[in-house]
C-alpha cells in the first residue's frame, strides 16, 4: 500500500521504512509510539486535502508544539532541530514510485513547514518556504533543470507555513501561471511539467478520506434530541445519524440496521438495536433501543460495551462509502473476548471486499482481534498478503518499530522474541511456573 518513515518525531529519533497494508495492526506497550504513528499517518494522508493552522492538534490526536513533537536525545543533544515525516509509494501501472517528504522546524510555537520534496526514480522537486516567496527546484538525474519563484499572487507564506494543503497551490501557481506559458524556455517548461503531473498522479492515490476514533467513545444518553450531524472521534454524532436514516431514508437504514443487528448476534453483545422516534416530525426527540433476551431496553440500561462499540460497528458499516482510512484506537475497550474476535472478524470482511482500496489501522493491546483475522487469513477468506503488525518497543530514549507479517495458514512470521514475552510471563504466573 505504502510506506512511512518518521525522523525525529516525538518517541522515534528514526524508524526504518514501515510497510503499512491495507490491514495494519500497531501493537506495543502503552506511551510506545503507537497512536504517534497513528496521527503522523492521518497528517500524511490529508496533506494535500485538509488544511489546519494547527495539523498536530486536531481531535482525537493532541500532540502539543514543537518542543513536545521533536524527538528528545538525551544528554548534549537534547532536542532535535527539526523533524520529518516521509511516504513512499510503491510503483503501480503507470504510476511510478514516489517519495514524499515534509520538515518542519519551530514556530511560535507550532512546528513550521520549511520543506517539501517529491521525487521519483527519474526526477525530483524540492519547495522551500524559508524565504519571503516559496521556491521550486526541480532536479532530474541529479542535475538541476529548473528553479522558479512563486509568482506574487501568492498568500503570505506565514499563513501558508502552517498549512500543508497548499503544497498543491505552489505547485499550480508556479506550473501553470509561469511555465506553461514561457515560451523561451520550452524544455525546462517540459520538464517541470512531467515532475508535476507524476506530482498530480502520486498524489490522487495517495489522498485519503479518514475517520480517527478515539480510545474512549462517548456516553449514551436516555433521549436524544436531534441536531446538526458533525462527525466526532468519539462518536457523539452515531445515535443522530441512525435516526437521520431511519426517518428520511428507510431503505438505507433497514441496510445499515440488518448489519448491526448481524454483528451483534454473533459478537453475543444484542440481539437487534433499533431507533425509537418519540414523535412524527424529524426534529421530535428519540431514543436507542437495545434486544437482548427479554423486550427491548434503552441504551443506557445495558452493558457499557454496546454502547463503546456502537460508534465502532456503525462506522465500518455505513461510513465504508464515505471514508477510505479507518485509524481506530483501541475498539476493544469494554468489549468481552468474543466481541473483540467478531470486530477482527468484520475488519477481515470489509477488508476483502474493498480489496486494496481502503485502509483499517487498528491500535490494539487485544489478541483476539489480531487471532480471529489470522484465522480468517488461515480460512482463506483474508489475503495474507494484505495484513500487517507494527511492533513498537520501548528503548531508552527512543522507540523501535518493526513489520511482523503473517503467513497464509495465519502463523506470525519471525516475531522479536520481546513480541510475545509479556503476555508468555503472564501465563506462567498464573500457571505458578
Amino acid at each position: 500500500m505504502f510506506r512511512v518513515q518518521l525522523t525525529n518525531f516525538r518517541c522515534f529519533a528514526e524508524t526504518p521504512l514501515l510497510e503499512v497494508l491495507p490491514v495494519t495492526f500497531l501493537v506495543g506497550e502503552n506511551s510506545a509510539g503507537k497512536t504517534t504513528f497513528l496521527a503522523a499517518v492521518r497528517q500524511l494522508l490529508e496533506s494535500f486535502t485538509r488544511p489546519s493552522e494547527s495539523p498536530f492538534n486536531r481531535d482525537p490526536y493532541f500532540l502539543g508544539g514543537f518542543d513536545q513533537i521533536a524527538h528528545y536525545r538525551g544528554g548534549r543533544p537534547g532536542r532535535a532541530k527539526s523533524f520529518s515525516l516521509q511516504l513512499k509509494l510503491p510503483m503501480a501501472g503507470n504510476r511510478p514510485a514516489a517519495w514524499h517528504s515534509f520538515t518542519f522546524v519551530k514556530g511560535s510555537p507550532q512546528p513550521e513547514l520549511v520543506k517539501y520534496e517529491f521525487s521519483t526514480d527519474v526526477a525530483s522537486a524540492e519547495i522551500k518556504l524559508v524565504e519571503e516567496k516559496p521556491s521550486l527546484t526541480i532536479k532530474k538525474g541529479g542535475t538541476e533543470v529548473a528553479s522558479i519563484v512563486s509568482s506574487d499572487g501568492m498568500p503570505p507564506s506565514q499563513v501558508l507555513r502552517k498549512d500543508l494543503s497548499f503544497i498543491r497551490y505552489v505547485f499550480d501557481d508556479i506550473v501553470y501561471r509561469q511555465m506553461r506559458h514561457s515560451p523561451d524556455e520550452p524544455e525546462q517548461a517540459k520538464e517541470v511539467m512531467e515532475v508535476f503531473n507524476h506530482f498530480r498522479q502520486s498524489i490522487r492515490f495517495l489522498t485519503r478520506r479518514t475517520f480517527a476514533s478515539a480510545p474512549v467513545r462517548t456516553q449514551p444518553l436516555r433521549t436524544y434530541t436531534p441536531s446538526e450531524v458533525i462527525a466526532s472521534s468519539e462518536g457523539s454524532h452515531v445515535p443522530l445519524e441512525m435516526a437521520r436514516q431511519k426517518s428520511s431514508l428507510p431503505q438505507e437504514w433497514k441496510g445499515v440496521h440488518e448489519k448491526l443487528a448481524n454483528f451483534g448476534k454473533n459478537s453475543g453483545l444484542f440481539d437487534d438495536i433499533d431507533i425509537r422516534l418519540l414523535g412524527k416530525h424529524d426534529g421530535d426527540p428519540f431514543q436507542v433501543l437495545v434486544k437482548t433476551k427479554g423486550p427491548p431496553v434503552n441504551l443506557v440500561d445495558v452493558g457499557y460495551g454496546v454502547s463503546q462499540a456502537l460508534p465502532i460497528i456503525y462506522q465500518l458499516e455505513q461510513q465504508a462509502r464515505e471514508h477510505d482510512a479507518f485509524l481506530l484506537q483501541q475498539p476493544e475497550v469494554h468489549l468481552h473476548p468474543r466481541a473483540q474476535a467478531e470486530l477482527g472478524s468484520l475488519i477481515a470482511r470489509l477488508s476483502a471486499r474493498r480489496k486494496q482500496n481502503t485502509l483499517y489501522m487498528v491500535e490494539t493491546h487485544s489478541d483476539y482481534i489480531i487471532d480471529r483475522v489470522r484465522m480468517e487469513v488461515a480460512g482463506g477468506r483474508l489475503d495474507h498478503k494484505q495484513v500487517t503488525i507494527i511492533f513498537f518497543e520501548k528503548l531508552e530514549h527512543e522507540v523501535r518499530a518493526q513489520n511482523i507479517y503473517i503467513s497464509d495458514k495465519g502463523e506470525i512470521l519471525n516475531p522479536p522474541s520481546t513480541f510475545r514475552s509479556f503476555f508468555l510471563e503472564e501465563h506462567s504466573r498464573l500457571l505458578g511456573l
